[in-house]
C-alpha cells in the first residue's frame, strides 16, 4: 500500500502522543493541544483524499481498481458515473446521497481507513452542477489524478480543470495516459510529447506523464498473486513509486507532523518541569512532616522526664503499702501465734511479700492509668495543633484522631500492664522475704528454746508429783512460769525489733524501688509515642506513595523523549 513508511511513522507518532497525553493527565499537566478531538490529532488522523478526474470513458474506474487491487468501481464501455462518488471506510456497506451531485459510499475495506477516493463523472459530461461540485474537491485533495484516454488525450474540459487549479495545488497533480498498451512506442512518444507541451501551456511547467494500462494492472492484481510480467507491462510500477513518494513526502502532512511534534515536545517539557516541581514539593513536604515528628520526639522526651520525676512519688506508695504489710506482720507476731507457728511450717514471710507485691502492683497500675490518660490528652492536644498545618501545607486531610487513634487505648493498657509487671519484679528483686525469713528464723529458734524449757519443767513437775516429792513439782512449775514470762517478754521485744527492722527496710527500699521503674516508665512512654507517631506515618505513607509514582513516570518520560527524538529524525 502507498505510504507505508508515512503511516508507520504516523502510527508510532500517534502512539507517543497518546502516551504523552496519558502521562500528562496522570501528572495533572495541561496537554490540551493533544486531546483526541483537538485540531492537531484530527489533522494527523485525516485520511488522504485522492481525486480522480478525466474525460468520459478515460478509464478512471479501472484505474482506481488497478491502483488499490479492489473492485471498487463498476467498469463498462458506457459511462456509469453520473455523480461524484466518494469512497470511504465503513463497517457496513452503505451509500448516502449528501447532495444532488455527491454520493458517499462506505465499504468495509481496510485501505479506505487511510485513503478516501473520489471518482468523478467525465469532465466533458453535460450534467448540470457536476463541474462546480468537482471543483470543490480539487483544492482540498491530497492527490489529483487526471486520467487521459489514449485515443484522445487532449480533451479540452479536463485541461481546463487543470488550468484552473491554484499554483500551490499543482504539486499534488498526477497525469496518467490510459490504454498505453494499445499504442506503439512511436505513437506514445508523439502523444506524450504533445501532452507535455499542452501541460506546460496550462500549468507553466512540463508535467511528468505516466503511460499505463489500468486493465493490465487489474488483471495482474485480481488473482491470488501478482503476475509480475503483466504488472510490468501495465506501466504501474513507476506510477506507484511516484504516488508513494507523494504520499510519504507530502509537505502538508509533514508540516502537520512537525506541528504535532512541537506540541508534543512542549507538552513533554511541561511534564518534566511538573515532575521536578512535584519532587521538590514532596521533598519539602517530607521535611515539613519530619519537623512535626521532631516535635513529637521532643514532647516524648520531656514528658518521659517529667513523668519520671512525678512517678518517683510512688516511692510513697511503696512505703504506704509496706506499712500496711507491717500491720499484717504485727498481727501474726503475738505470743500465741508465734508459739503456734513453732508446730507448723512458717509461711508468714512469703505471705507478707506476696501481699506487698499485689498491693504495690495495684497501686502502680492505678497511677499508670492516670498517667496514660494524661498522655492520651497530651497527644490529642498536639494533634489538634498539627492538623491545620498539615491541611494547609500538604493539602491532605489527616486521619481522624478519635477514629484512627484507637491504638492509643491499647498503648495505654500496655503501659499500665508494663509498669504493673515491672513493679512486681522490682519488689521481688528487693529480697524482702529473704531478710524477713532470716529474722523470723532467729526468733523462732529462741522461742523454740524457751518452749523446750517450759515443757521440760512442766514434765518434771508431773514426774515429781507422781513420785510424791512434795516441793519439787512446785519448783518445776515455778521454773516453767518464769520461762513463760521470759518467752512473753522476748516475743514482745523481738516483735518490736522485727517490726522496726521491716519498717526501716521498707523506708530504705522506697527510692531503689522507684528508680528501678524509671527505665520501664520511659520505655513505656516511648512506645506510647510510637503508637501516636503512627498517625503521622499515614500521612508520610501518602507522600512516599506519591514519590514512588514519580520514578516510573520519569522513566516513561525518558522513553517518550527518546522515541520523540527518533521520530524527529524520520520526519
Amino acid at each position: 500500500m502507498f505510504g507505508d513508511r508515512y503511516f508507520a511513522i504516523r502510527q508510532r507518532f500517534n502512539d507517543v502522543v497518546t502516551r504523552v497525553r496519558d502521562l500528562g493527565g496522570e501528572c495533572e499537566i495541561d496537554v490540551e493541544a493533544l486531546v483526541d478531538d483537538g485540531d492537531f490529532l484530527k489533522e494527523l488522523r485525516r485520511p488522504f483524499l485522492v481525486c480522480f478526474c478525466g474525460e468520459t470513458n478515460s478509464g478512471k474506474s479501472t484505474l482506481i481498481n488497478g491502483l488499490f487491487g479492489e473492485k471498487l468501481c463498476e467498469v463498462s464501455d458506457r459511462p456509469n458515473t453520473q455523480k461524484i462518488i466518494k469512497y470511504q471506510f465503513g463497517k457496513n456497506k452503505r451509500s448516502e446521497d449528501t447532495s444532488a451531485h455527491v454520493v458517499e459510499r462506505f465499504l468495509p475495506i481496510e485501505f479506505l481507513r487511510e485513503f478516501h477516493l473520489v471518482d468523478t463523472p467525465g469532465s466533458d459530461a453535460l450534467i448540470s452542477g457536476n463541474t462546480e461540485a468537482i471543483e470543490k474537491f480539487l483544492p482540498i485533495a491530497d492527490l489529483l489524478v487526471f486520467a487521459f484516454p489514449g485515443d484522445n488525450p487532449w480533451g479540452a474540459h479536463t485541461w481546463q480543470l487543470v488550468a484552473r487549479l491554484p499554483k500551490e495545488q499543482l504539486k499534488n497533480v498526477i497525469f496518467v495516459l490510459q490504454q498505453a498498451d494499445l499504442k506503439s512506442e512511436d505513437d506514445l512518444r508523439v502523444i506524450l510529447g504533445h501532452m507535455e507541451k499542452l501541460g506546460e501551456q496550462k500549468t507553466g511547467e512540463t508535467p511528468q506523464i505516466f503511460p499505463i494500462s489500468a486493465r493490465l494492472a487489474w488483471e495482474a492484481k485480481k488473482g491470488e498473486g501478482i503476475s509480475e510480467e503483466i504488472w510490468q507491462q501495465s506501466g504501474f510500477p513507476p506510477l506507484e513509486s511516484f504516488i508513494e513518494r507523494k504520499v510519504s513526502g507530502n509537505f502538508d502532512r509533514h508540516r502537520v507532523l512537525r506541528d504535532i511534534w512541537d506540541a508534543t515536545q512542549s507538552a513533554l517539557n511541561r511534564i518534566e518541569q511538573g515532575i521536578q516541581e512535584r519532587r521538590i514539593t514532596l521533598d519539602s513536604d517530607e521535611y515539613f512532616l519530619k519537623e512535626i515528628e521532631t516535635e513529637v520526639h521532643l514532647r516524648r522526651d520531656s514528658q518521659a522526664t517529667a513523668f519520671s520525676g512525678k512517678f518517683s512519688t510512688l516511692s510513697d506508695v511503696f512505703l504506704e503499702q509496706g506499712q500496711d504489710s507491717l500491720g499484717a506482720l504485727n498481727s501474726q507476731l503475738s505470743l500465741v501465734q508465734s508459739l503456734y507457728s513453732l508446730f507448723r511450717r512458717e509461711r508468714l514471710p512469703t505471705r507478707i511479700e506476696k501481699r506487698l507485691i499485689e498491693a504495690v502492683k495495684n497501686a502502680v497500675e492505678s497511677h499508670a492509668g492516670k498517667d496514660g490518660s494524661e498522655l492520651v490528652q497530651n497527644c490529642r492536644k498536639h494533634w489538634e495543633t498539627a492538623v491545620p498545618r498539615i491541611e494547609e501545607r500538604l493539602e491532605q486531610t489527616p486521619p481522624d484522631f478519635n477514629i484512627d487513634a484507637d491504638s492509643l487505648s491499647g498503648a495505654r493498657q500496655r503501659f499500665i500492664d508494663r509498669l504493673g509487671e515491672a513493679s512486681k519484679l522490682s519488689v521481688a528483686n528487693l529480697k524482702i522475704r529473704g531478710t524477713l525469713d532470716r529474722q523470723m528464723e532467729e526468733r523462732r529458734t529462741v522461742l523454740r528454746y524457751y518452749l523446750t524449757i517450759i515443757l521440760s519443767a512442766i514434765m518434771a513437775a508431773g514426774i515429781f508429783g507422781g513420785l510424791g516429792i512434795s516441793l519439787a513439782p512446785w519448783i518445776s512449775l515455778g521454773v516453767a512460769l518464769f520461762f513463760l514470762f521470759g518467752a512473753a517478754l522476748y516475743s514482745q521485744k523481738s516483735k518490736e525489733i522485727l517490726s522496726a527492722n521491716f519498717a526501716e527496710r521498707i523506708d530504705d527500699l522506697r527510692q531503689p524501688f522507684a528508680e528501678s521503674l524509671a527505665n520501664d516508665y520511659k520505655e513505656g512512654v516511648r512506645e506510647f509515642y510510637v503508637e501516636y507517631g503512627g498517625l503521622f506515618e499515614i500521612v508520610r505513607r501518602r507522600i512516599a506513595d506519591q514519590k514512588l509514582l514519580l520514578k516510573p513516570r520519569l522513566e516513561r518520560w525518558n522513553n517518550l523523549f527518546l522515541e520523540l527524538k527518533a521520530i524527529e529524525q524520520e520526519i
